[in-house]
């Protein structure tokens, strides 16, 4: 683990600070796709997502790999993967499926599962923000800030 200063900015001006962050590798289950990347530590990134048990009857082909068998079920969220890595993961293929709103994408990972559930009542919105600015850039600012003038 390595320390950083870096601030994750968040909805409504909220913000916090980092100070943590540890080089990781990311590998699809065949090995197929590989990447070191610099990840920020914090405690919970999010709440469980989704919020409720999503019922939902996805007719998937036998040749369509889900990147998470679950998905439909609450679970803690275990990385955010940025824009920095975004359309790497991406592949050629997508399928709506029939009598919903989803929408299922290819990936390195397998089929990712997004769209619109109607039976969930969401009672909170989850979005994320995370600039990461230069760490010597952060530090100048914090030390001007402190800077007290001696007289």
């Amino acid at each position: 683990m390595e320390k950083v200063n870096t601030v994750v900015s968040c909805v409504n001006d909220a913000s916090m600070i980092v100070r943590n962050c540890v080089k990781t590798s990311v590998t699809n289950r065949d090995k197929s796709f590989e990447r070191e990347l610099l990840m920020l530590v914090v405690n919970k990134i999010t709440d469980f997502i989704p919020n409720k048990v999503i019922n939902v009857d996805v007719d998937v082909s036998e040749f369509v790999s889900l990147a998470d068998h679950s998905f439909n079920v609450p679970d803690k969220i275990d990385m955010l993967l940025g824009a920095k890595i975004f359309y790497e993961l991406l592949r050629p293929g997508q399928i709506y499926a029939q009598n919903s709103q989803l929408l299922l994408q290819n990936t390195v990972f397998g089929y990712v599962v997004s769209g619109s559930v109607d039976q969930v009542a969401e009672d909170r919105v989850h979005c994320g923000l995370i600039l990461d600015d230069d760490l010597n850039k952060t530090l100048k600012q914090f030390w001007e800030i402190e800077n007290v003038d001696v007289e």
